[in-house]
């Protein structure tokens, strides 16, 4: 049984991931995003007590499921509709994960094992068997419920849809029937005599009827199971009178066979009982196998979205707006009021929006002031194409983007401890796997890229590879400092109405940074000099 919430048409599968998630996680700083989404575990009254250790189970679900990018807005729109409805009906999702959870804990407990089609060596194996068939039944009963006390809430297909489908595949009908098979068998797992209730005990009675021939030399043959059924009997007292008079009339009957002071026979029927039960179970070891793949698909899809869930109230947390995405053409990229959740969840800063539009733009170029918000600003693209490529909301009051599953980041590391060259080489190494992996339609953030050399070594070879890359289709955001670069591509795109826009750092007249980020031709200067002289006076 599937769950397909993450996708309409298939359950998770961790395929055809972003070609360098690593550096993107580095170069973006995702590790925030991923812990904010198992951070909020806060108990109030609108909300449920999440499973310990759920925080980390949150962080990984977010992580593995950020890292395959959406490659359809219908894909996008599906799992857009589904997080809406779980912000709507954030309990249920809290009860539904809750209720995921257990159901895997218990199965841990018990040696969880997803092969359930084998007949069981030991009596043990075969009564954990007997147990985990319990658990799975009363859990998807559970899920069921769940689900029919909260439809009205829920409006998306993806709710309706997996609603629809365990109604199917686990219709009443059909939850009697492996009940049914469940009480025959359970006699084996539990004691010939339960206590029921206050003064009521439960005293199995199992019933195994083999039809078969003989075989050479008088011995069984052709065994073919006619009929296992367990009769459950009440007593208030299973060693009294009532009981035992009852033992004794059932040795009155023609196909009773007393097996009491009769070792072999007694080792023949545990045979039997064993053989006959653990046939059983093979039998259902599909069924039992789905309902576990489904329990644990179950709590990995949902927990992406408590996860997002989670992130949104760290958004509100840290007054950030949020939107839906929208999924425009190819070439469209626009946003309204767009900020970097990042850095004010890391740092509690407050973010400044950008408001404008590349449509069109294949190539844009980000000059300007020092810390004039240039980085930041790239980063902010780059968080919410990652967001919108998986189904979330992002910080802004508007974005539209095309989707970019080819997406790569080339951001400057100058203190990354682990490089074994110089700072150029490497660089040049890590554009080298990006030009490898670059697919139609492929995205690149470029952050200072190439600025670890002479201002006029580096400036070449950024115009040489982003010049060849915009050829090739690769739509570039790139923050530079090298202004001959930025200066030579302004003297060749920067007319009206071509593919490529300019941007710069806004630097007010008293060199006060607005941190916004507009339309302006390169300018030949980063006024560096001003933050030498802020430091000296400081």
């Amino acid at each position: 049984m599937n769950v397909k919430l993450l996708y309409s048409y298939k359950d998770w599968m961790p395929i055809k991931q972003y070609a360098d998630w690593q550096g993107i996680v580095k170069d973006l700083g995702l590790e925030a995003l991923f812990r904010a989404a198992g951070h909020d575990s806060v108990v109030n009254a609108s909300r449920v007590v999440y499973a310990e250790h759920a925080d980390s189970f949150l962080s990984q679900s977010m992580r593995r499921v950020a890292c395959v990018p959406l490659r359809t807005r219908e894909e996008v729109l599906y799992r857009q509709a589904i997080l809406k409805d779980c912000l709507r009906n954030e309990t249920f999702v809290g009860k539904l994960y809750l209720l995921a959870t257990k159901v895997l804990e218990d199965w841990e407990k018990l040696g969880k094992t997803k092969n359930h089609t084998s007949i069981r060596d030991t009596k043990a194996e075969l009564i954990t068997d007997i147990e985990v068939f319990r658990l799975l039944l009363s859990g998807m009963e559970s899920v069921r419920n769940l689900l029919l006390e909260n439809m009205d809430g829920l409006t998306s297909k993806g709710f309706s849809d997996l609603l629809e489908r365990i109604l199917a595949e686990f219709s009443p009908e059909r939850q009697e029937e492996l009940e049914k098979i469940l009480q025959d068998v359970t006699f084996y797992a539990d004691s010939s005599v339960r206590r029921a209730e206050r003064n009521v005990f439960h005293l199995n009675k199992p019933v195994i009827q083999i039809d078969c021939g003989l075989a050479d030399g008088l011995k069984l043959g052709d065994l073919k199971l006619e009929k296992l059924e367990n009769k459950v009997e009440n007593y208030s007292n299973p060693y009294g009178i009532k009981a035992k008079l009852q033992g004794r009339i059932n040795t009155m009957l023609p196909q009773y066979v007393a097996l009491y002071k009769n070792t072999a026979l007694q080792a023949d029927a545990a045979e039997l009982e064993y053989q006959t039960v653990s046939y059983v179970m093979a039998c259902c070891g599909d069924v039992l196998q789905s309902f576990g793949a489904f329990f644990e698909q179950l709590r990995f899809q949902i927990g992406f979205y408590l996860g997002a869930i989670n992130i949104y109230h760290q958004m509100k947390r840290y007054q950030l707006e949020d939107c839906f995405p929208e999924v425009g053409e190819q070439d469209s990229l626009s946003y309204k009021d767009l900020k970097e959740m990042v850095m004010v969840m890391t740092s509690g800063a407050k973010a400044v929006g950008n408001t404008g539009s590349l449509d069109g733009k294949l190539l844009t170029v980000i000059t300007g002031a020092n810390q004039g918000g240039k980085s930041t600003f790239l980063r902010s693209i780059g968080i919410a194409q990652i967001m919108m490529q998986c189904g979330l909301m992002v910080a802004a009051k508007r974005y539209q983007s095309g989707l970019y599953p080819s997406f790569f980041t080339h951001f400057t590391r100058r203190e990354d401890s682990a490089m074994n060259s110089g700072r150029l080489d490497e660089e040049l190494k890590r554009m080298h796997l990006i030009i490898q992996r670059l697919e139609e339609n492929s995205l690149l953030l470029l952050n200072e890229s190439f600025a670890t050399t002479t201002e006029k070594e580096g400036s070449a070879i950024a115009y040489d590879i982003v010049k060849a890359l915009k050829e090739e289709g690769v739509r570039i955001l790139t923050v530079t400092h090298l202004l001959s670069f930025a200066q030579r591509l302004y003297e060749e795109m920067g007319q009206e109405g071509t593919d490529a826009a300019f941007l710069c750092a806004e630097r007010l007249e008293d060199g006060s940074r607005t941190f916004h980020m507009i339309p302006h031709a390169p300018q030949q200067t980063s006024f560096g000099l001003e933050l030498y002289d802020e430091i000296l006076k400081e």
